[in-house]
């Protein structure tokens, strides 16, 4: 739902900025925890890797399940 303009000047009024700046900062943020949970499960997956704890299939998966969260997550929050 759009805002009508005297939404907008009063939001703006109110806040100081624009309703889309807000917009803009909560996607960034939620992409941004997204890539960092992604690097911790990369991580730990390799370490895993190295002990012996998981073979390379596994790894492989664990990357592709990852790249496919965040695909889905990108596609969500920036349409």
């Amino acid at each position: 739902m759009n805002m009508t303009p005297a939404q907008t000047s009063a939001f703006q009024a109110g806040g100081g900025f624009l309703p889309q700046d807000s917009t803009l900062l909560f996607v960034g943020a939620a992409l941004v925890l997204a890539l960092i949970f992604a690097a911790w499960a990369l991580g730990s997956g390799f370490r895993g890797w190295s002990k012996g704890g998981l073979d390379f299939e596994q790894l492989a998966l664990l990357g592709l399940k990852l790249m496919l969260f965040f695909s889905v997550l990108s596609y969500f929050l920036l349409r």
